[in-house]
């Protein structure tokens, strides 16, 4: 395996990784985050970094009244998206006011 070929491998390796270890910390925190975060303004600032597309998007506002469900929609969909997306996230929190739920995602508190 060339140098080129065994670096792509790494870098492979280190985002899937990456991505798991995003899967599970919001699958042990999901509970929690699921009654604490506020899922459409966190939505509505991520699809206007097209972090979100728009059906994402509209399939959290209509959860209008129902905070716990669209909180978990966003989750949900966080989880299968790239690692990209996942760090979109964590900084959206810092700029909505959520930064208790930041720390507690990177920090691994409760």
């Amino acid at each position: 395996m060339s140098a080129c070929n065994s670096q792509k491998l790494t870098l492979h390796i280190n985002r899937v990784a990456c991505d798991c270890r995003c899967i599970v910390i919001l699958r042990e925190q999901y509970a929690k985050l699921s009654t604490v975060l506020d899922a459409r303004t966190v939505a509505v600032r991520m699809y206007q970094r097209n972090a979100l597309t728009l059906k994402e998007l509209q399939s959290i506002q209509c959860l209008r009244d129902r905070a716990v469900e669209a909180a978990e929609t966003l989750l949900n969909i966080i989880m299968e998206q790239p690692y990209a997306i996942y760090l979109c996230f964590l900084d959206i929190l810092t700029h909505t006011g959520q930064l208790h739920i930041y720390q507690m995602l990177v920090e691994g508190g409760t």
